[in-house]
């Protein structure tokens, strides 16, 4: 029902019509109270009659009026009177985008800014986990004094019904809306809708980046990028026809046609990635389009020097050319004149950056001329290489489930952690030579005189093996009267006898001390920092990661000592590792600088999808998912979830009718995983309370103390309990399930009495993620056994006989709740979910043919996740999946030359 002037709801009074859209009404409105004029969206009358919408709305809105940017119209609050409920919003003046684009083509010295101020909003929320989903012209406002505004930030998903079937509303949230009456915005929508919401998939940023390129692309050409006579035509268009690139203005900067290009995939791996991405592009082109000359860059109270510039074209070739230029004249002391760039790298197509803890992810060679990378496709993770001046990047053969590399001193070979060894190669390529069994990814450093650094176990000293092999050697001791479990991340300094290395503590995993050790004494150390990761020199300074921040302090390496105070270098670090503290930054020798941003980026959503993959809803809002674990009636989920800093994480307990999450464990430190007992009335999980992870247990209606089950000095995870509630399966080591080469075993812990853990499986390869079968005679479980991960079952608890379940590779066993499938995940970027039909009743095992039911957009087994990415329904008709990439799978990285400049007042 239209509202007139005068109508008061609450503190408003209706002053006028502003427009009415897919998602309500929207009227000017005076707040009485503060005295200003703002915008009231009616919300739509079908939400009356409907609480757990209402319900829903409410959360969702609440996560919307946390944005706070400049760019973004800012949502002050809900208000309800006499069953009429409204949206208070920010008022913004001015035209919309869409009426500007209506007077014809936007030159590029006007687009250019509008386009900037979109993609900074979006990069905004995309940091906080929300997407717009109805990006258009007609929703971004333009204000007198050029300040962009985009308006209905995720209200596209506030506003959806609430369905646990039927296909995703997110998908065309404008076109579905029963409010929508008017064809031209019916079409309006449509035509920025992306290739998967057309599809009515779930969608992620990337249907944002869509939406944002089809906006430039209008604005600069005045026409819409897909146009058709009637919806099915124009969607039609969408997934099927191409842009017109011809008709872009004739002065379109090469590289704003690449990034038009990029945002218009409609294959979401070669989509880009990053919004902040374009942003980036958008900064370097000149006001008038022109190519770029030069680029300066200046950092928060850091500016670098005026003469910092050199010339260069808007081409990669050209910006590969004067990075190799300004690497060249730093390496010969002529740094006044040495070019500052900042330029966004991004894997090869169908390939993500691998998660690994600190130091290890990214390696610039000390020469600065080469990267080298742990990338993950289809085959797996393994070691790449990409010269600086080049765009293509290689993989090195021989370097499968690598967990772990660093340079030699002369840039010429790899050191490299992989199924379970310490080896290395040439970094063209080559024969991998084993120096050392056992080391683990806790840290890896090449030094100036062939010594290698590593740490065997992660739960003791450093130890030194020579590049050409021997008898290694600790050189590091651990301070039992400081508590001390272990070190790791050791780098070289220049003198090759002393380095630097982070000593951890038992009251805390993320209690790290910073040090200076000694090649001549394993005793002698200095020092340096408390709370410092991920610790490098370069260039007279001292980097190291303090929160999501790159500090950089001046440090002496004569006297061993730091002279000045720290400045910021790059902030909202991407985090990650066991300890969500390790951070992917390296640098060379020569000034050059490789990180990676994203703080908040990518937080996953729960999807319900059924056996074809066709989404059916979601579950809860927006999280970092680190596990998901459905209880034996199917009511709850519990979920391990990181908070916003990724420094420590705990459990919470979905309520799958309703979609609210509960807090489940409240200690400060992390806990990452959990399982239910057989009943559903106890929960057992993990923590790192005590400086490892132990498992404990709770009553799982979160009242009653906690039972510690398990303590050794061993990591441990939960997987499974049996049928019978009597015993807990569990897999040990050191590291986070997350590759080859941790040396894992299966042990079985009672969950009553005083009796002990015991061993079940226990070789020399790497068993993890136990699987109880309902009935309790089978355990399934991975094993990289033949060489690469796969699921097998072995006979409970006679171990009489076993089966390789998988065919190509495998991760994440779990059982159908009657005993007649085992799901899998496959092994590649974007993994498949497997289904394979045994008959657990039988003497023998008998296992049928593998199936792949459909591919997920989540997890893969390299990006560290903890827990189970997916979980399945008592019938098995209904998976929940956590979706969308978490971790390091798109984000760019970031290569900084020159950086000291910016460090020169």
């Amino acid at each position: 029902m239209a509202l007139t002037p005068g109508t008061r709801i609450g503190a408003f009074e209706v002053v006028g019509v502003l427009g009415a859209g897919g998602m309500g009404e929207v009227y000017r409105a005076r707040d009485t109270g503060l005295k200003r004029d703002v915008a009231l969206k009616i919300l739509p009358a079908s939400f009356a009659s409907d609480p757990d919408r209402l319900a829903r709305f409410q959360r969702e809105a609440e996560v919307l009026a946390s944005l706070n940017h400049p760019n973004i119209a800012a949502i002050h609050g809900l208000e309800e009177s006499n069953g009429t409920r409204a949206l208070v919003m920010e008022l913004v003046e001015g035209p919309t985008l869409a009426d500007r684009i209506a007077q014809g083509p936007v030159p590029i010295d006007e687009a250019l800014p509008i386009a900037k101020q979109i993609a900074e909003a979006l990069e905004a929320a995309h940091e906080q986990g929300i997407i717009h989903r109805d990006l258009k012209p007609a929703n971004i406002k333009l204000r007198p004094d050029g300040v962009v505004k985009v308006l209905d930030f995720g209200l596209a998903k506030a506003l959806e019904p609430i369905s646990g079937v039927g296909v995703d509303a997110t998908a065309s949230p404008t076109i579905t809306s029963p409010a929508m009456t008017r064809m031209g915005v019916i079409l309006g929508t449509a035509a920025y809708m992306s290739p998967e919401q057309a599809r009515g998939k779930a969608v992620d940023k990337r249907s944002d980046i869509w939406a944002f390129g089809c906006v430039l692309y209008e604005m600069l050409t005045g026409r819409r990028v897909f146009e058709g006579e009637d919806i099915a035509e124009t969607v039609g268009a969408v997934i099927h026809k191409e842009p017109l690139w011809n008709v872009l203005p004739p002065r379109t900067p090469t590289h704003l046609r690449t990034l038009l290009q990029r945002c218009l995939q409609k294959d979401l791996k070669k989509r880009l990635p990053h919004i902040g991405v374009a942003r980036m592009e958008i900064d370097d082109t000149p006001a008038d389009g022109a190519p770029p000359f030069y680029v300066a860059t200046d950092l928060p109270q850091q500016r670098a020097s005026s003469q910092v510039r050199v010339a260069w074209s808007a081409t990669a070739v050209a910006v590969a050319g004067a990075i190799v230029l300004a690497i060249m004249t730093y390496r010969d002391g002529n740094t006044d004149d040495v070019l500052v760039t900042r330029t966004s790298i991004l894997p090869p197509a169908g390939v993500g950056w691998a998660n690994v803890p600190p130091n290890t992810g990214v390696a610039l060679s000390p020469d600065g001329r080469r990267l080298a990378f742990l990338g993950t496709d289809a085959s797996g993770t393994r070691l790449w290489v990409r010269p600086i001046d080049a765009v293509a990047a290689q993989p090195l053969a021989g370097t499968e489930g690598v967990v772990l590399a660093a340079w030699s001193p002369d840039s010429q070979f790899l050191a490299f952690v992989a199924g379970g060894t310490l080896r290395k190669m040439d970094a063209s390529g080559g024969p991998a030579i084993t120096l050392v069994g056992k080391p683990t990814n806790f840290g890896l450093a090449w030094g100036p005189q062939d010594d290698i650094l590593f740490a065997p176990d992660g739960r003791g000293p450093l130890f030194r093996v020579s590049a050409s092999g021997g008898q290694p050697s600790p050189v590091t001791m651990l301070d039992p009267a400081s508590g001390e479990t272990g070190h790791g991340g050791p780098f070289f300094l220049p003198d090759g006898r002393h380095f630097l290395y982070a000593a951890r503590t038992t009251s805390s995993i993320d209690d790290v001390s910073l040090y200076v050790g000694s090649l001549d004494a394993a005793d002698e150390r200095r020092l340096l920092l408390q709370d410092a990761y991920n610790a490098q020199y370069a260039s007279g300074y001292l980097l190291f990661t303090r929160d999501a921040t790159l500090m950089a302090q001046p440090f002496d390496t004569a006297r061993l000592e730091l002279t000045g105070e720290a400045v910021p270098l790059a902030e909202q670090l991407r985090l990650g590792g066991v300890t969500r503290r390790g951070a992917a930054v390296s640098t060379s020798q020569v000034g050059t600088l490789v990180y990676q941003t994203g703080l908040a980026a990518g937080p996953s959503q729960l999807t319900w999808y059924d056996r074809a993959g066709k989404p059916l809803g979601t579950l809860g809002e927006p999280a970092d998912h680190l596990s998901i674990e459905l209880s034996p009636d199917g009511t709850r989920v519990l979920a391990g979830l990181a908070d916003a800093s990724r420094r420590s994480s705990d459990l919470w307990i979905y309520d799958v009718r309703r979609g609210l999450r509960t807090r489940f464990t409240f200690d400060p430190s992390s806990e990452n995983m959990g399982v239910w007992s057989p009943d559903g009335s106890r929960v057992a999980f993990n923590s790192e309370r005590a400086g490892r992870l132990d498992v404990y247990m709770k009553a799982a209606s979160g009242v009653g103390a906690e039972q510690l089950l398990a303590a050794d000095d061993q990591n441990k995870w939960p997987y499974s309990w049996s049928p019978d509630g009597r015993l807990i399966a569990y897999h040990n080591g050191t590291g986070s399930g997350s590759g080859s080469g941790l040396n894992r075993n299966l042990w079985m812990l009672p969950s009553t009495g005083d009796a002990k853990p015991s061993a079940f499986l226990e070789t020399s390869f790497d068993e993890f993620r136990p699987r109880f079968s309902p009935d309790g005679r089978w355990l399934a479980y991975a094993s990289d056994e033949s060489g690469r991960r796969e699921i097998y079952v072995m006979s409970f608890p006679d171990r009489a006989g076993k089966w390789q379940v998988s065919t190509a590779g495998g991760d994440w066993p779990r059982w159908r709740r009657d005993g007649r499938e085992l799901f899998y995940l496959t092994l590649d970027t974007n993994p498949s979910l497997m289904a394979v039909p045994v008959n657990a009743a039988a003497t023998a095992l008998e296992v049928g043919e593998v199936q792949s039911l459909f591919q997920i957009d989540g997890p893969t087994t390299s990006t560290g996740y903890l827990g189970y990415p997916f979980d399945v329904s008592a019938d098995a008709q209904r998976f929940l999946v956590h979706t969308t990439r978490e971790g390091y799978a798109v984000e760019p990285l970031t290569l900084l030359t020159n950086w000291p400049a910016l460090l020169r007042r």
